[in-house]
């Protein structure tokens, strides 16, 4: 018994101290074959835009110069009514609500910048790119009664800001007299009713010459033909969206996107300058019946309160319409000529003549 015991411990001993004893190590072998290549980083991610290379840096710089941009908007129309267009969170909050009712004020309100009309940084790839309101647009103020639905290309996007509101209640051509009251001084279709004078389809039409129904600036793409044209630097164009850039001290119009159609240059000036002359002085005169009528007031560019005639009501939401959009007829130039021309017409019926006196 005790020579087996020996045994067992000896041979215990002997593996424990083989175990203990390696060899040299032997040459390396070949390497395996490479795994799958894993996730990039968030660095590498990120570097897909935002490169020296990439169009993100020329259109962050656009932007940066632009109004959308610099103008302040989100600061001081930062309440109930008005965040829906004029900041960021609140558009955004509209469009995954699709509605007005419950949207909040923010805090810290911001410009719309890159984040309020694309889906940056949702899925780090080019889908970023999409746009957060895609799909045609009914506008908000109807005409003869029907709805009026914009659909052109990726200025859907900007036409839910850029468009007339409803002025409730509203004057009735050749109705009984109309009452501005002292807090409707503000009464008009608000800024950049836009898209209305481009369709030619306001609500303040008054009888007298035929309103054109068709528009040569009512392009397929809408806005973007000539406010995202061909960029001036970071002034005009692209990103920038403007369509005015300052050239040493002067003011320059970029016409990049109008030479798609107007091939000369100088018949285009031409052109632009006697509309724009026109427009100017058609709402001179305008504006002066207004003045002597009692409705408008040229130092606080707002409606006076009182009681008006109906066409005379009308004939100044016309020309705050116009004025609100401020292409000087470009936008639409026979409709909006004829606009100003049965509104003056108008106001001459009314015993204010072509001076204002």
């Amino acid at each position: 018994m005790k020579s087996i015991l020996k045994l067992i411990i000896f041979l215990v001993t002997a593996g424990m101290f083989l175990a203990s004893c390696e060899g040299p190590m032997g040459p390396q072998g070949e390497d395996g074959p490479q795994g799958d290549k894993g996730d990039p980083g968030t660095a590498l991610a990120c570097a897909e835009c935002h490169n020296t290379t990439s169009p993100m840096v020329a259109f962050s710089a656009q932007w940066k110069e632009s109004t959308h941009a610099t103008g302040g908007n989100a600061a001081y129309a930062n309440r109930a009514g008005c965040v829906q267009c004029h900041t960021s969170q609140g558009f955004l909050e509209y469009v995954a609500e699709g509605s007005t009712a419950a949207i909040s004020v923010p805090a810290n309100p911001m410009q719309i910048g890159c984040g309020t009309c694309h889906k940056i940084h949702e899925t780090y790839s080019d889908d970023d790119w999409a746009l957060t309101k895609p799909g045609a647009e009914t506008l908000e103020v109807k005409y003869a009664g029907a709805a009026v639905v914009w659909d052109k290309g990726t200025s859907n996007q900007c036409v839910f800001c850029h468009q007339s509101r409803n002025v409730s209640p509203a004057p009735v051509v050749n109705g009984a007299d109309f009452t501005i009251a002292a807090n409707g001084t503000r009464i008009g279709p608000h800024h950049g009713p836009n898209a209305n004078l481009i369709l030619g389809k306001t609500p303040f039409e008054l009888p007298g010459d035929a309103h054109p129904t068709t528009n040569p600036h009512s392009t397929a793409n809408g806005c973007v033909t000539c406010h995202m044209s061909t960029p001036y630097g970071y002034q005009a164009g692209g990103h920038n969206m403007g369509v005015w850039y300052d050239s040493h001290g002067t003011p320059v119009m970029l016409k990049t996107g109008c030479t798609t159609c107007h091939s000369n240059s100088t018949t285009l000036d031409g052109m632009i300058n006697t509309l724009t002359a026109e427009v100017e002085d058609k709402m001179e005169i305008l504006e002066a019946q207004l003045i002597a009528a009692g409705i408008y007031n040229s130092g606080t560019e707002l409606a006076n309160s009182g009681t008006f005639k109906a066409n005379a009501v009308l004939a100044y939401l016309n020309y705050n319409t116009v004025k609100e959009d401020r292409s000087n007829g470009v936008h639409n130039p026979g409709y909006i000529k004829t606009l100003l021309d049965n509104s003056i017409a108008a106001m001459v019926a009314l015993g204010y003549a072509e001076s204002g006196k």
